[in-house]
C-alpha cells in the first residue's frame, strides 16, 4: 500500500495547476486546436476517484 503525505498531494497539484495553465495557453494561442483537444479528452476515460473517509479530519483541515 503507498503511502500519501499532504506533500505528495500538493505536488501532484501544483504539477496538474501547471499543466491545465499550459494547455490554456496553448489553446489561446492556436484556437483551431480546441475542437480536436476536446475530441481527444472525450476519449480518455475517467478514472475512479480513491475515496479517503475522514480526509479533512485526518489531514487537520477541519
Amino acid at each position: 500500500m503507498k503511502t500519501i503525505t499532504l506533500e505528495k498531494i500538493y505536488k501532484k497539484i501544483i504539477e496538474l495547476q501547471r499543466e491545465v495553465s499550459q494547455l490554456k495557453k496553448n489553446l489561446m494561442k492556436d484556437p483551431e486546436l480546441r475542437n480536436d483537444f476536446i475530441l481527444r479528452m472525450k476519449d480518455i476515460d475517467a478514472q475512479k476517484s480513491i475515496l479517503i473517509n475522514d480526509f479533512a479530519k485526518r489531514y487537520g483541515l477541519k
